[in-house]
């Protein structure tokens, strides 16, 4: 009861106690809610229509195409270059993909799975299947409708009755095919508001004639060009005020769909020191004195080579240049080195000389040790069965087809030792001294095989030699002591403001004013260098200076300025468009120089403009680049229009001036065929709408790509 009453005497006081814990704790989960959702407020890879895709998506369908690319190419891991390619193909695909969705629901197009199914099973299948690697026939290199069906085949077996590796492949199929699927429908999706689009931009007839007349009217022509870059800037002026007026009225070309950044910066290269040499050089010559007392040099290769010791004979031609001048002049047991051969110390020994052929054009079949105790007899049974028929006349080509029909006669090709060394030393002395033309036997770990020697090249001089090759490799002393010593200059207070005369009075080499888009793959082509761009283009604060460590080599940078995604600050585009002005005035002079000469032929224009009288033939009005020169729309005019035989006054062209004499016409032999020109126009009206809708959407869906905050 005494208790009682003391919690009715402290009621208020646990309520208040209460109440504060039961606040603090919703408090508590609000804030840690509002952490999260402004997390994935700011998680936007990009923005499609408001429509956000988070990081994780986009890194997800990465990890997709990742995959399939894999699987497509057989490659266990892909290169920077390829991985870049495909993280701006998914950012492509998932635009696309969006913005058509979009669309087609307000056009009322769509792709049902009647239509899929009948791209996949039907008689039209899908383009995209028909450039599928693993649906091409390996033979042909053509589509092969039976290996779909086997692959779908696959995809819809019952996975219940499988073991766990048969599943996981399986399980790997249906994922992949979900992804093929996807696109299918995307790629046909698009074909239909691509079509759309075309028919909307009608073709008439006059348009099909004329252009069909002017592809067949295909004109020769000599002419004189006076090449822009050969008048000296300081002959014209363009003023800071004509650059501005240009960027005004064109301020939509110099848009930026990301941020900008301009940084300065240095790299250091990581490249052994002295002292690594001196390391390397000494267990250099302790391997050195091994190889002259042992007799086992297979033994000394392995203990110090990045080689490994192969026991086969190599003519000239397959040695190296430093073995190859080694064997020239040296006796059996001789050893030439340790000598520096670039970034490494090399040792040779010859063991061996001999007079024999350099190469053998070898058949073969192979056939699977048994995979369970007691079965070995069996194996060896049927190998003895297919060796004697070999043996009793029939031919070894007819005998490996019979297994395998895709085997092509077991013809391996022609081989080197050194070719079929890992298959072991026994198989290289048979294969080298068979007779020609008579099958033998052999067990090899996991595989008895049948060979039989087709052809051999002519004897030649071939040598044995133990090989030990020792790079020089950046040791972890030298690399400290460059990361300390670009550490001491980034910590340098003064190095913001004094970046370039620092760096300059250290030796380093600077790049000032370096333009990085977010979009770049790298820096200046340097491999594993996105990091700088990514950190550059997102920097708060200008000055910055950071280091970077990138595979033997490190990079020092600082930010200068970022603009923000938009169009571009006239300073950054100044000198783009003071040079388009600057043609456009050297254009103006030299044609207005060359009328006052009054001159008359090809010949004195080319005297007067330095040049040399030049032809080009069968160009005609539709020529898209004219060979030698490229995109001229000028000369494109003139092959149709120009008279005959007549000195065309200087025309400015994009490369330069132009002085031109049309020298004949002649007519094409094509029959006008209306409805195949009209395709054809057609098809060409659907191939530069298709690129610019996209264009046109991505403005008016107000794609919004932030990838560069987080990749």
């Amino acid at each position: 009861m005494a208790t009682l009453q003391k919690i009715r005497d402290k009621g208020v006081f646990l309520v208040a106690i209460i109440g504060i814990a039961l606040l603090a704790f919703i408090l508590g989960d609000l804030f840690t809610s509002g952490n999260t959702l402004f997390a994935k407020s700011r998680d936007k890879a990009f923005v499609v229509n408001g429509q956000v895709i988070s990081t994780q998506e986009f890194a997800d369908r990465i990890t997709e195409w990742e995959s399939f690319q894999k699987m497509i190419s057989g490659q266990t891991s892909l290169d920077e270059n390829t991985s870049q390619q495909i993280r701006e193909a998914v950012y492509d695909q998932m635009v696309r993909e969006r913005m058509l969705d979009n669309e087609a629901a307000k056009l009322g197009l769509a792709v049902s799975k009647t239509e899929i199914n009948d791209l996949v099973h039907g008689e039209t299948i899908s383009p995209l299947l028909q450039q599928l690697p693993f649906f091409l026939d390996p033979q042909t290199g053509m589509f092969d409708r039976e290996g779909l069906m086997q692959f779908l085949s696959t995809v819809n077996a019952p996975v219940e009755s499988l073991q766990p590796e048969e599943r996981a492949v399986v399980e790997q199929y249906k994922s992949m095919w979900l992804f093929i699927e996807n696109m299918v429908k995307y790629q046909r999706l698009q074909e239909k508001y691509t079509t759309l689009l075309a028919n909307a931009v009608m073709v008439n007839d006059v348009e099909a004639k004329t252009t069909f007349d002017l592809s067949q009217q295909n004109a020769d022509m000599a002419y004189v060009m006076k090449s822009y870059f050969t008048i000296p800037d300081s002959t014209v002026s363009v003023t800071d005020q004509e650059v501005k007026s240009f960027y005004e009225k064109n301020k939509n070309a110099f848009r930026m769909n990301v941020p900008l950044a301009k940084i300065t910066y240095f790299t250091k290269e990581i490249v052994p020191s002295d002292a690594d040499f001196a390391e390397i050089e000494a267990q250099a010559n302790e391997a050195y004195l091994k190889l002259v007392e042992t007799a086992n040099p297979a033994s000394v290769v392995a203990d110090y080579s990045d080689m490994p010791f192969r026991d086969v004979y190599l003519s000239a031609n397959s040695l190296t240049e430093g073995q190859k001048s080694f064997v020239e002049s040296a006796s059996v047991s001789d050893i030439k080195g340790p000598a520096r051969e670039g970034d490494a110390f090399t040792i040779y020994k010859l063991l061996d000389k001999t007079v024999a052929p350099d190469s053998v054009h070898l058949r073969m079949m192979a056939i699977p040790d048994a995979s369970m105790a007691g079965q070995d007899s069996i194996v060896t049974h049927f190998v003895d069965s297919i060796f004697n028929e070999i043996q009793s006349g029939k031919s070894f080509a007819e005998v490996a087809n019979s297994l395998n029909p895709q085997s092509n006669g077991g013809d391996v090709g022609w081989a080197r030792e050194i070719d079929l060394a890992q298959a072991g030393i026994d198989v290289v002395k048979a294969a080298f001294s068979a007779p020609v033309g008579q099958a033998f036997k052999m067990t090899v770990p996991g595989q008895q095989i049948i060979l039989q020697v087709e052809e051999k090249t002519v004897p030649v001089q071939k040598y044995k030699i133990a090989t030990i090759n020792m790079p020089v490799v950046v040791s972890e002393k030298t690399s400290n002591n460059v990361d300390n010593e670009l550490n001491q200059f980034v910590s340098d207070p003064n190095v913001s403001k004094n970046f370039n005369e620092l760096a300059t009075q250290k030796g380093y080499f600077v790049m000032p004013d370096a333009s990085v888009s977010a979009n770049d793959f790298s820096l200046m082509q340097i491999p594993g260098s996105r990091q700088v761009v990514t950190w550059a283009v997102n920097e708060k604060k200008m000055g910055t200076v950071r280091k970077f460590d990138i595979t033997n080599m490190r990079i020092i940078a600082r930010v200068d300025q970022v603009y923000p995604a938009g169009v571009a600050p006239l300073q950054e585009v100044a000198t783009s468009i003071r040079s388009r002005l600057s043609n456009d005035k050297k254009a103006e002079k030299i044609i207005s120089d060359l009328t006052a000469k009054n001159l008359t032929s090809l010949d004195a224009y080319a005297t007067e403009m330095q040049s040399n009288v030049d032809t080009v033939k069968f160009v005609n009005f539709t020529t898209r680049n004219i060979t030698g020169l490229g995109f001229e729309p000028t000369l494109n005019a003139f092959s149709a229009y120009a008279p005959l035989n007549t000195l065309i006054p200087p025309a400015k062209g994009n490369m330069g001036v132009y002085v031109v004499n049309v020298l004949s016409r002649t007519q094409g032999t094509e029959t006008y065929d209306a409805k195949a020109q009209k395709d054809l126009i057609q098809s060409n009206n659907a191939y530069m709408l298709q690129m610019q809708s996209l264009e046109t959407l991505k403005k008016k869906l107000k794609v919004e790509d932030n990838r560069y905050v987080f990749f």
